[in-house]
C-alpha cells in the first residue's frame, strides 16, 4: 500500500506538482497545474502579474493548500503533512522574500542568527562560527554590526540570502530577489545565487520578471498564466519559440492570450450612460 505522506524521493526531481488545483475568492489561480523543478539546477518561475507565482511558492512550502491535486517536496505530500512534519521540512528550505524582511531592531549578525536561536539550542560559540561563515559566503562578514537602515538594497538583498542558507537547505525560494537592484547589486546578487547553488549543490526556484537576469542564472524556465504552464525551456530561447503566450509576455503586448482588462460589466453602464450613447 502506498504511503499517502511519504514516497521514495525522486533521484532527479527534488519538487514534483500533479494536477494543483487552487481556487481563491472565486477566482482560479491553479487549473490542474503540472510541474516539476530539477535536483541541483535553478529553476525561473515567471508570467503576468496575479497569475499565482508567489502563490506557488507558499504551496511548495505548506503555507497554503490547494483545493486539489498533489505537491511533493523531495518524496514528502507535503499538504498531508503533520504540523510537526511540515517545520521539519522547512527547515531544509531557505526563503527569499520579496523586500528582504530583515528585522530592523537588530544588526546584521543577529539577523542571520536568528533561525538558529528560534529553532536549536546550539552553543553561541557554534551560532557565531555559523553565522560568520555564511556572511564570508555573501561578501559580508564585515558588516555584521550592521543595522539594516544602514544597508543599501544589494546589502539587505545579500544579508537575507545568508540568513536563507543558515540551515544548509536543499531549497531555495527567491521571490522577486531583483527588484530594485541597481545594476552593480544586481550582477552580485546573480553570481551569488549561481554560485551558491553550484557549490553547496542546492535547488533553486526563482519568481521573477526580469528576463534578461533569468538569461544569467536559470536552467529552465517556466511560463505560467491562466492556471497553467502555458511554455517552458531555456530561458535564452524561449522567448522567440513563436508561441502567442511568449510573444505577449515577453514583447509586453496588451493583447493576446492574457487580458488586459479585468473581467467586468459592460463599461458604458457603469458609468450611467444609457444604451446608444457614446
Amino acid at each position: 500500500m502506498t504511503d499517502p505522506v511519504l514516497a521514495k524521493p525522486d533521484e532527479r526531481t527534488l519538487v514534483r506538482i500533479r494536477g494543483l488545483t487552487t481556487v481563491l475568492s472565486g477566482k482560479t489561480v491553479f487549473d490542474a497545474l503540472d510541474l516539476d523543478i530539477p535536483r541541483g539546477k535553478v529553476t525561473a518561475i515567471m508570467g503576468p502579474s496575479g497569475t499565482g507565482k508567489t502563490t506557488l511558492l507558499k504551496h511548495i512550502t505548506g503555507q497554503m493548500r490547494g483545493d486539489a491535486g498533489q505537491v511533493w517536496v523531495d518524496g514528502f505530500n507535503v499538504p498531508r503533512l503533520s504540523r510537526e512534519q511540515l517545520f521539519t521540512l522547512r527547515e531544509r528550505i531557505g526563503y527569499l522574500f520579496q523586500n528582504s524582511a530583515l528585522l530592523t531592531d537588530f544588526d546584521v549578525f543577529e539577523n542571520v542568527a536568528f533561525p538558529l536561536r528560534q529553532h536549536t539550542s546550539l552553543p553561541e560559540v557554534l551560532i557565531r562560527n555559523i553565522v560568520l561563515t555564511k556572511l564570508q559566503a555573501v561578501g559580508l562578514r564585515g558588516a555584521a554590526s550592521l543595522l539594516p537602515t544602514e544597508l543599501s538594497g544589494g546589502m539587505a538583498r545579500r544579508v537575507a540570502l545568508a540568513r536563507a542558507i543558515v540551515f544548509d537547505p536543499m531549497l531555495i525560494l527567491y521571490d522577486e530577489p531583483f527588484v530594485g537592484l541597481d545594476p552593480i547589486a544586481l550582477h552580485q546578487v546573480l553570481k551569488l545565487i549561481r554560485t551558491l547553488n553550484e557549490t553547496l549543490g542546492i535547488t533553486s526556484v526563482l519568481v521573477a520578471h526580469e528576463l534578461e537576469a533569468i538569461k544569467q542564472v536559470a536552467d529552465h524556465v517556466y511560463l505560467i498564466a491562466n492556471g497553467k504552464v502555458v511554455a517552458q525551456g531555456n530561458p535564452k530561447t524561449i522567448a522567440d519559440d513563436g508561441s502567442p503566450w511568449t510573444r505577449q509576455f515577453f514583447g509586453g503586448e496588451s493583447d493576446g492570450p492574457v487580458p488586459f482588462q479585468y473581467p467586468a460589466d459592460d463599461y458604458a453602464q457603469a458609468l450611467g450612460f444609457k444604451e446608444g450613447i457614446a
